[in-house]
């Protein structure tokens, strides 16, 4: 990965295994997923729809040796408790969290949970594992997806292909108490920049020039947790649309993101529509976000990125109004930074509640957008640090575990 940020992580994870597990112990692997942005595209896979999307240089690492009791996996987060937890796989396999949202032990229960089903492949020897990481919490750059792939590589007792490990690694979350979709993993084990495709989950490699500008992150101090936000209440929300849209159109449909702006209007129109307030804003939302990621990926192809960053402002708007996804933090901080000259564009990213704020901007404006945010909402917010509080983010090369020594 680029500049190889994650040796920090590394050495957090390695000294966090040998303080649990004695100074003998010496992993055999490492597995590194990165986290990702959503440059374009909310909402949209668990939808049916196109996402564009990039891992970026923040990752989780996972060390691991095969030196305990088989059958038992044994792991400290080394980023959240210095105590080993130990998990009999056996015991695992019908488990899933009854109460959301997941703490960081639950996500390796995902793993555990969703690897030991049939037809198996769980390492059977005796797994200790130390992990941690420089993926965010909260920021919305799927920390949480990032974890899963890197234990899913890690626990491996076979190579997976590419859909089933992101399918695995999904599960795991969905065990653990978020129902995501399928982007984050396909981001993460990716890497670069990619045009997801919700309908068949399958991905494209982009190769965008960004020339001067860069992507960065700006935490609104709001924390984003996946499993404890209003998104398993949108997954509802969209399914129960798709089904009406389904029997009001007679005609296949097969996910919301097919649905055209004219059988929308017909479908929101007339005192008795098949689709009320507020599922046909949800639906609205789908439909207008699939048209710009379209044109989105036009302008990034073209390099048009002062067109990429305006359909990245109404992704947001759409998002904050008629998928009422966002956050009143979140907005503040989105306005004030597109306040900065520099930036070309701004917006609410992830799952929503909180989080941050995607941006857009020349590389040469970073430290005024900085000082802005500082003396303004950083300032206003009981902020410190506010060059803590904004990350550059460089795109970066898909999840991948070594084998050591």
């Amino acid at each position: 990965m680029t500049g190889e940020r994650w040796r920090g992580a590394e050495a957090r994870a390695m000294e966090a295994g040998v303080a649990a597990f004695g100074s003998e112990w010496r992993p055999t692997l490492r597995a590194v997923a990165p986290g990702r942005i959503e440059l374009l595209g909310n909402h949209l896979d668990y939808n049916g729809g196109p996402v564009l999307a990039a891992a970026i240089d923040r990752a989780m690492v996972v060390l691991g040796d095969e030196g305990g009791d088989p059958g038992v996996v044994v792991a400290v987060a080394a980023d959240v408790d210095p105590n080993p937890v130990r998990f009999a796989v056996d015991a695992l396999t019908d488990w899933r969290n009854l109460d959301p949202p997941p703490e960081p032990m639950d996500y390796l229960r995902g793993v555990i949970a969703a690897a030991a089903a049939p037809p198996g492949g769980v390492v059977h020897r005796g797994p200790r594992l130390a992990f941690a990481g420089d993926v965010p919490i909260g920021f919305g750059v799927s920390s949480s997806a990032a974890l899963c792939v890197g234990l899913t590589l890690a626990l491996a007792t076979r190579q997976r292909g590419f859909t089933e490990t992101v399918l695995l690694a999904q599960e795991a979350e969905h065990r653990a108490g978020s129902p995501c979709g399928t982007l984050d993993q396909s981001a993460s084990l990716a890497g670069g920049v990619i045009r997801f495709d919700g309908a068949d989950l399958s991905v494209e490699r982009l190769d965008p020039d960004l020339g001067g500008l860069v992507f960065a992150v700006a935490a609104s101090g709001v924390t984003h947790k996946l499993g404890g936000s209003s998104y398993p209440i949108r997954v509802q929300e969209t399914k129960q649309a798709l089904d009406l849209a389904r029997a009001a159109i007679g005609v296949p449909l097969p996910h919301l993101s097919a649905l055209t702006a004219n059988q929308l209007s017909a479908l929101s129109s007339g005192d008795h529509p098949a689709l009320a307030s507020p599922l046909a804003e949800r639906v609205r939302h789908v439909v207008s976000e699939t048209k710009r990621v379209r044109a989105g990926l036009a302008a990034l192809r073209a390099g048009d990125w002062p067109a990429f960053g305006h359909l990245m402002i109404e992704s947001g708007r759409s998002s904050a109004t008629d998928y009422a996804i966002s956050h009143p933090r979140v907005e503040e901080l989105v306005a004030e930074v597109l306040a900065v000259d520099g930036v070309l564009g701004a917006r609410m990213m992830g799952g929503g509640e909180g989080g941050t704020a995607l941006m857009l901007l020349d590389r040469a404006a970073v430290p005024r957008l900085i000082d802005a945010l500082g003396r303004g909402y950083y300032a206003r917010h009981g902020m410190s640090a506010p060059d803590n509080q904004v990350q550059v983010c460089a795109f970066a090369p898909g999840a991948r575990v070594d084998r050591l020594g």
